[in-house]
């Protein structure tokens, strides 16, 4: 792995997003720092210490959001007739639900067993 590339691996482990969902050994961020090598002589020689060039040029992409600003969603795919805010509701959920507490836990999941019309 070049340098250029190691400096460029580390930028992505720094500016990734955590997401609060996933758990911390199943990360992205765990991943990268597994492939960061610690030196230029012992970590780097070994073949599973390291992403291939083009693995980091994807990551990169991937950061930049260079697919969602070159394909962007139509507004129909991102709000359906059938139910214009689900998507939103989606992302709200995945917001809120890692800071609930044990209660709001439970009154979620007997709101959505319960279902009043």
């Amino acid at each position: 792995m070049s340098k250029q590339s190691t400096t460029r691996l580390a930028h992505i482990f720094k500016h990734w997003p955590q997401d609060p969902v996933r758990p911390s050994s199943v990360s992205v961020q765990t991943y990268l720092q597994a492939r960061i090598p610690k030196s230029e002589g012992g970590a780097a020689d070994e073949p599973n210490s390291s992403l291939s060039e083009s693995s980091v040029n994807a990551l990169y992409s991937l950061l930049n959001n260079r697919y969602s600003k070159r394909y962007p969603l139509p507004m129909k795919l991102r709000y359906p007739a059938s139910d214009p805010e689900h998507y939103d509701a989606v992302a709200r959920e995945f917001e809120e639900a890692p800071t609930r507490t044990w209660w709001e836990r439970v009154q979620k999941r007997l709101s959505g067993m319960i279902r009043f019309q």
